[in-house]
Formats: C-alpha cells, sequence, structure tokens
C-alpha cells in the first residue's frame, strides 16, 4: 500500500513502512535492491537518508554525490523552509531515481520517464514541476546542459468571495472585539498572507502613524533536533521573499478597533499574548467563521485574492498594490491576483458608444 505524504513509503500488512531502493549493479549486470524498515513513513525516509549518505561515500561517480553536493551548497542561501522542501524533494523522489546513475548516463529520456511516470502514478502536474524545478537547478550547478521538459499545469481557479459574502462576512465581524476575528477583518483588508498574520506581533503595529510592518512570517518545517518526537516545528522566519518586508497602510475604519485591543509590544496580535496561533489552527477558527454563515466554500487565501480584487476596483494602481502585497514585480500581481469582476466587464461593454449613428 503507498502511502500518500510519501510516494515511495509503502505500508506492509504486518503495520510497518517500507522503502524499496536500488543498492548497486551486481557482477552479473542486474541491479541489487535493498528494503529499508521502520514504524512511521517519516522514520523510513530518516533511514533511508542516512543509508544513502553511507553509500554515496563509495563512489563518488554517481550523480547522487551531485545531488548532495548542490543541497549542500544551497542550505547556506536559502530560507530553512526552502532548504526543509528541497531536503524533502530530493531524498523521496529524486535520489531514489536518479542517485543511482552516472553524471554521464542522465539524459533527457531517462527524465521524461520520470516525468510520465510520477503523473501516471497520480501525482498533480504542480508537484511534479516542482521536482523538476529542483531536478533543473541541479543540472545547471554541474553545467550539464540537458533539457527538462516541464508538464503543462492546469491554471488554478481563484478564489474571490462576492461582494453578498463578502459583506456577510464583514457584519459577522463588525461586531466582534477579539484579536482572533478582527484578525480576519485585517487579511480582508491589507491582503496579508496567513503565516505574516500569524507572526504578526504589536511592536509590528504602528498606531501613532497608522502602519503595519511586515517583518516575519510563522512556518512548519522540519525538525533537524532528533531528540524530539515531532517531526517538525513551527518557527517564527523571515517572510516568503525580501520584497515582501513592506510597510502597510493601516485603512482609517480599522484602526479605532486595534486601538482597543492594544497590548504589550512583544505580544503576538491574534492572541494577545506571548504565545503564538500556528497557521493551520488559524486557519480552522476561519473555517468555522464561514461555515457559521453557511458560505464555506473559500479558503483563507482568498481573503488576500479578494483585497487585491476590491482595489483595483477602487481605482489603485498595480505597482502601489503589488507594494502593498509585496510581490517582487507587477506583473506577479496582475497575473495571479487581479481579477476583474463581471460587473466590471459590463460596465466598460456599456461605456462604448458608436462612432456614428444609428437609424
Amino acid at each position: 500500500m503507498e502511502n500518500n505524504n510519501h510516494k515511495r513509503v509503502y505500508l506492509r500488512k504486518d503495520g510497518r513502512y517500507f522503502i524499496k531502493y536500488k543498492k548497486g549493479i551486481n557482477q552479473n549486470g542486474k541491479t541489487e535492491y535493498g528494503f529499508i524498515y521502520a514504524k512511521s513513513p517519516e522514520e523510513v525516509l530518516e533511514k533511508y537518508k542516512s543509508t544513502l549518505s553511507k553509500i554515496s561515500t563509495i563512489d563518488k561517480s554517481l550523480f547522487s554525490g551531485d545531488i548532495y553536493h548542490w543541497l549542500k551548497s544551497v542550505k547556506i542561501s536559502c530560507k530553512k523552509s526552502s532548504y526543509s522542501n528541497y531536503e524533502y524533494m530530493v531524498y523521496a523522489h529524486l535520489i531514489p531515481t536518479f542517485g543511482k546513475y552516472k553524471r554521464k548516463q542522465i539524459n533527457k529520456n531517462i527524465i521524461n520517464e520520470f516525468t510520465e511516470k510520477m503523473l501516471n502514478r497520480g501525482m498533480a502536474p504542480k508537484t511534479v514541476k516542482d521536482i523538476l524545478v529542483i531536478l533543473k537547478q541541479i543540472l545547471n550547478y554541474h553545467n550539464m546542459n540537458i533539457c527538462v521538459t516541464m508538464p503543462k499545469v492546469p491554471k488554478k481557479e481563484i478564489q474571490i468571495l462576492t461582494k453578498e459574502h463578502q459583506l456577510l462576512l464583514e457584519q459577522r465581524l463588525s461586531h466582534c472585539i477579539a484579536e482572533e476575528d478582527i484578525g480576519v477583518f485585517l487579511c480582508l483588508y491589507t491582503g496579508i498572507r496567513i503565516g505574516e498574520l500569524c507572526g504578526l506581533k504589536w511592536e509590528n503595529i504602528d498606531l501613532e502613524n497608522n502602519i503595519i510592518r511586515i517583518e516575519k512570517t510563522l512556518i512548519r518545517v522540519k525538525n533537524d533536533d532528533k531528540n524530539k518526537k515531532s517531526k517538525t516545528v513551527v518557527i517564527l522566519d523571515d517572510p516568503k521573499s525580501a520584497s515582501s518586508i513592506r510597510n502597510i497602510p493601516i485603512p482609517t475604519f480599522l484602526v479605532s478597533k486595534l486601538n482597543t485591543l492594544k497590548k504589550e509590544e512583544s505580544c503576538f496580535f491574534l492572541t494577545g499574548t506571548k504565545n503564538f496561533i500556528e497557521p493551520r489552527s488559524y486557519t480552522n477558527h476561519y473555517k468555522n467563521i464561514m461555515k457559521s454563515l453557511n458560505i464555506d466554500e473559500y479558503n483563507f487565501h482568498a481573503l488576500r485574492h479578494t483585497f487585491a480584487t476590491r482595489c483595483i476596483e477602487k481605482g489603485c494602481d498595480p505597482k502601489t498594490l503589488s507594494e502593498i502585497l509585496g510581490h517582487s514585480n507587477v506583473k506577479i500581481t496582475l497575473d495571479r491576483y487581479v481579477h476583474p469582476s463581471f460587473d466590471n466587464k459590463v460596465r466598460l461593454m456599456n461605456n462604448l458608444n458608436p462612432m456614428c449613428h444609428f437609424n
């Protein structure tokens, strides 16, 4: 049985998880396989990583060594959350497939076979593309000029609250005084991401100048402390990119609400204490609010999309909106977050007049 979280980790009938991997080629030219067993998918991957690390020191000519070299090089230059993602993709997908080849054996056909196999197994095209992007970085790092064909990723439907649903939500929140509820309002009218909201402290809220300073985000990453049982840990990290560090003006109508909630600077906004609420827990709070209104079809990120769309409808220029959202360029804002409503399209078409008079 294949585990959904780890595509190459399987479940035995006796309840143990295992990974089957290629150990190498025997004297007869046949592939030899090895098996690793553990009580959980995470433990299997940890043992697998340790085993491959030992194997890689035996034969430096294998592509696995090139993969390890790249992984080590990016560790010092990228965020912990990014490295955690790279590490998982490498150990769960790239090394099992490409690690036993010699560098000169890696070619376009082998990569295409891998892509087709992943898609046939039901893996989402977006996930396959993310894995291939990492593989391409590894190839480029080692000056291996091999074309990597990316799978076509269907355009994801963007969720935007209708004006009717937005009004219902605002009416529900307008009577609330708790930080957890006001946080939804804050996202709807500043466009900040959920991790940024959960990591927001009162020291980042300047009510004299009506500015929110986004400097940190709360994220869940792999736990490197082997003495702790938890496989992941929530950390307060730098935002998504350098452009995500930004000042956002607070809408006037929210200032008075925030003044009534003011706490010590070291306290997190959502809790009013020095303890944070993590994004997935806060997402559940948001879902409960939406369910109470019978409009639970919107995910949390829909608040950010809705904010961006309403700004454009109000005449905000894309450059200003891009900086408020923390994007590195305007194209991202236009492509992903600006979605003209049908009402605006109707208004535009009705403003068109013929240059000649109809009889």
